[in-house]
């Protein structure tokens, strides 16, 4: 095979593994402090996807701008989901230990919840986002990069970056941080540990918001369209190492290499098959994760 399109194949498999990477921040973020499974995290992203569309439909708001109302309504949702869904269901569990099952059944309900109210409210059809940017591509050397793809794929990279710096050296980050460790001794220590999961589920909400208006722009948008998406990060988090931030870029990054290179070898649906061997493999050396803890 050519050289050339091998690399530009791992090129943009490393792009896209970034991207990947980045929607599933907020699902590692989750999973590690509250240890559930958001199932509904693929419907969060579709609705920030639909408040791009619409705040460009409506007011004109280009999708990069509208992450300045997403966010913190996403964040207002998250933290409304996990206060008043899933919070009744902790406090039924001894030392606010959830059984996995009840969580993701939980959490699924939503999702169909969710998916079904988009699919009545918006319809069917697929619709677009379009952005103010101009160029769709961008060299790099002498391979073209999709723009949309590059700013999705830094932004995740900030994202992750400026996340770890919040965690470490603010006092919420820091709680966040020890009720992940021991919710136990947190609770002791005078951590408010249900605001804790509040705050960590509107977070991880808050973060797939961010990710989903910058998706928007090169992603047909339909009601459906959070699921591959929330399928694949769970197979990133697993991958990268459960709460990890390094760990799921890390996975994303090696998920999305695998599959484009795989891809001019064999047909894509085949090549997404493999990445699940892969995934598997893995696993089996590293039951942690590449990045978790044993």
């Amino acid at each position: 095979m050519d050289f050339y399109v091998l690399s530009y194949s791992a090129i943009n498999g490393i792009v896209v593994g970034a991207m990947l990477g980045g929607i599933a921040l907020g699902l590692s973020l989750i999973f590690g402090v509250l240890r559930i499974v958001n199932f509904a995290h693929g419907s969060f992203l579709m609705l920030a996807m639909y408040i791009a569309f619409w705040m460009q439909h409506l007011a004109g708001i280009d999708p990069y701008l509208s992450v300045l109302i997403a966010a913190p309504l996403m964040f207002g949702i998250g933290f409304f989901v996990q206060a008043y869904i899933i919070a009744p269901l902790i406090k039924r569990e001894r030392a606010l230990v959830v059984e996995p099952i009840s969580a993701l059944l939980l959490t699924a309900g939503v999702y169909i919840v969710v998916d079904n109210l988009a699919l009545m409210s918006f319809g069917p059809n697929v619709r677009s986002v379009t952005s103010a940017i101009e160029s769709t591509t961008v060299m790099l050397g002498e391979y073209p990069l999709n723009t949309f793809r590059l700013v999705a794929a830094f932004a995740a990279l900030a994202m992750a970056l400026l996340v770890s710096l919040w965690l470490a050296r603010t006092d919420m980050g820091r709680a966040i941080r020890a009720t992940a460790l021991n919710r136990d001794a947190a609770a002791m220590s005078g951590i408010n540990v249900p605001f804790v999961y509040n705050v960590t589920f509107g977070l991880g909400c808050a973060m797939v918001a961010v990710m989903g208006c910058l998706i928007a722009p090169f992603i047909p948008l339909t009601p459906n369209v959070g699921l591959s998406f929330g399928i694949k990060s769970f197979i990133v988090v697993v991958l990268g190492g459960i709460g990890s931030i390094t760990g799921s870029l890390l996975g994303g990054v090696v998920i999305g290499l695998f599959e484009s290179v795989a891809a001019q070898f064999v047909a894509t649906p085949t090549a997404a098959i493999f990445s699940l061997g892969l995934f598997i493999v893995i696993l089996l050396v590293r039951p942690q994760g590449l990045m978790g803890r044993k």
